[in-house]
């Protein structure tokens, strides 16, 4: 079963996409800021992270920085505001694409679907 992680200091946000996720029969952790999910990724295998840019604690840009120290998992990175420049920067950084806020479930679910 492909496990997922969400990273997201959005509690609404994150509880979305996890039943998303599980109602499709993905497996689903959640972790709501970088630092926590940093040691999840360093214990834990995942086929696929789903993380928010703005963040407490760490932002979005220096979770996906450290979680590339550990993992080549993909990572998608959930933003409501870019430009092209910083679409380009989260590339940079390691980000294997990124989603825009509002997004659909056909869009998460399709992201999923490409790395199963």
């Amino acid at each position: 079963m492909m496990r997922i992680l969400v990273i997201d200091d959005e509690t609404n946000i994150r509880l979305l996409l996890a039943e998303i996720f599980s109602l499709n029969g993905y497996q689903v952790e959640e972790a709501e800021n970088g630092l926590i999910a940093l040691k999840m990724v360093r214990d834990t295998a995942y086929d696929l992270i789903m993380m928010d840019k703005r963040m407490p604690v760490m932002n979005g840009e220096e979770t996906l920085i450290e979680i590339r120290k550990y993992t080549d998992t993909p990572i998608y990175v959930i933003s409501a505001f870019q430009s092209a420049e910083e679409v380009e920067r989260l590339y940079s950084l390691g980000a294997s694409g990124v989603l825009t806020k509002p997004f659909t479930m056909k869009e998460v679910l399709a992201i999923a679907e490409r790395y199963q």
